[in-house]
């Protein structure tokens, strides 16, 4: 089950079921789909996909807000070119949303490389030259090879010798709007390898198929993507501790609060024509459907509100 998302995928369809669930659900529904949401939650959670796709993205961003051209809004400097609120007295360092593409060493140890600050040219070098684009609106790709299985990347000052072929890689699409991130990202995932450190211990984790997420709107330079809620829609194959298991779900997560996550439960063999959402909290399980918001446990196998328990399974 390895899809492919052609761009641009239309996600709006998915964000209407989430705002608008259709199913009102009962016995007979949570009887059916208790277990299938619980594995599903627990295979997104253990697995930490998302955390591993959004730091892409977290690094595409830093790599255009280190590009992007700033200049000094208020204070004795004001208009001039900065890179920090300190060449800014009494005003601050703001991004003008234009980005500086081909920079290069010159001089260091890594002259001739390719740079975005001083700091990427050791030993005296300087960056610069390059091409300055104008608020940059289009679509870029994305090509990140995973970290592999390789329990050494932790340890410091460990240098890992990329290899796609080995450890997978995660290729995505994603748009420019005005110098920052545009709200959709797609794209696929060729049996990433990576591994999540749980409890003292690094598990074997791997993705292999479709990715499509939806960070909410345009993401501004500078703005917080781990505080953003992202809805994601993932078609393939997740590897935890050698265990396979397909998914093709929709769910919502938050990198701040990864305790937090809410799957969409699309329960009829037409796409989207009956849905509700089932809402994990930090300490409280819920869900959302076409009658309102109301409690339940996956562990107790029953939902109630106010008035006590509405149904158990």
């Amino acid at each position: 089950m390895r899809a492919i998302f052609r761009p641009p995928p239309d996600l709006q369809p998915l964000l209407q079921a989430y705002a608008n669930p259709t199913a009102v659900v009962g016995r007979q529904i949570m009887s059916e789909w208790a277990d299938k949401i619980a594995e599903a939650a627990e295979e997104i959670q253990n697995s930490e996909i998302f955390e591993e796709i959004l730091q892409v993205i977290i690094d595409v961003q830093q790599e255009l807000e280190a590009a992007s051209v700033k200049t000094c809004d208020g204070g004795a400097m004001n208009g001039s070119d900065c890179s920090a609120d300190t060449d800014c007295p009494d005003g601050t360092c703001v991004s003008t949303g234009d980005v500086v593409l081909g920079q290069t060493c010159n001089g260091g140890t890594n002259n001739g490389g390719d740079c975005t600050a001083d700091t990427d040219c050791p030993d005296g070098g300087e960056c610069g030259g390059g091409v300055v684009v104008p608020s940059p609106t289009g679509e870029i790709r994305v090509n990140y090879i995973c970290p592999g299985w390789d329990e050494r990347q932790f340890d410091p000052g460990y240098e890992a010798e990329p290899d796609p072929a080995k450890n997978g890689t995660i290729n995505l699409m994603m748009t420019l709007d005005s110098g920052g991130i545009g709200r959709v990202v797609w794209g696929t995932a060729d049996n990433c390898l990576y591994l999540v450190p749980t409890d003292g211990e690094n598990f074997q984790a791997s993705y292999d198929g479709g990715i499509a997420l939806d960070l909410g709107d345009p993401v501004s330079p500078g703005e917080d993507i781990r505080k953003l809620i992202v809805t994601f829609l993932m078609a393939g194959e997740i590897g935890f501790d050698g265990e396979p298991y397909d998914i093709n779900q929709s769910f919502r997560v938050t990198l701040e609060n990864t305790a937090a996550l809410v799957i969409l439960v699309d329960i009829e063999d037409r796409p989207l024509e009956k849905t509700f959402n089932y809402i994990f909290g930090e300490s409280s399980q819920g869900i959302r459907d076409a009658t309102g918001l109301f409690q339940c446990s996956l562990e107790e196998s029953r939902c109630w509100d106010e008035s006590g328990t509405l149904f158990s399974w």
